[in-house]
């Protein structure tokens, strides 16, 4: 009787120690399945979060560009601004019209044509 009660000790001993590692195992396969869960949650809440910066940042560098051709089409609008005042006559009234520049722009003042050169002998007169 010795014999048949160290088998079924020897039986009930194994299946407890069997059980023990099918139950960590169980566990651990839970955890793996809930960190796989979390780990996937997570990748699609990244990949949602990186379209939207994706669209931001291209809705950003869409406003810069605009910004920089207002930049310079304010440029140009002060530019023309500035030569135009440059210009602008000091007589309106008449018809001998006066720009402030004509002696640089070498232009005669009555006809708006350009001047002829003249030599200093000429300009003594």
């Amino acid at each position: 009787m010795l014999d048949w009660t160290n088998i079924i000790i020897a039986i009930i001993t194994t299946t407890g120690v069997t059980g023990l590692f099918l139950i960590s195992e169980k566990k651990a396969a839970a955890a793996i399945e809930n960190l796989l869960k979390q780990y996937n949650t997570l990748q699609e809440l990244y990949d949602k979060l990186q379209a939207r910066y994706d669209v931001e940042t291209d809705k950003v560098g869409k406003l810069y560009d605009e910004i920089s051709s207002l930049h310079d089409k304010l440029d140009d609008a002060n530019t023309r601004a500035a030569t135009n005042a440059l210009k602008r006559c000091d007589k309106i009234a008449c018809t001998l019209r006066k720009p402030p520049l004509a002696d640089e722009w070498n232009l005669d003042k009555t006809s708006k044509t350009p001047k002829p050169e003249r030599n200093d002998a000429q300009r003594n007169q």
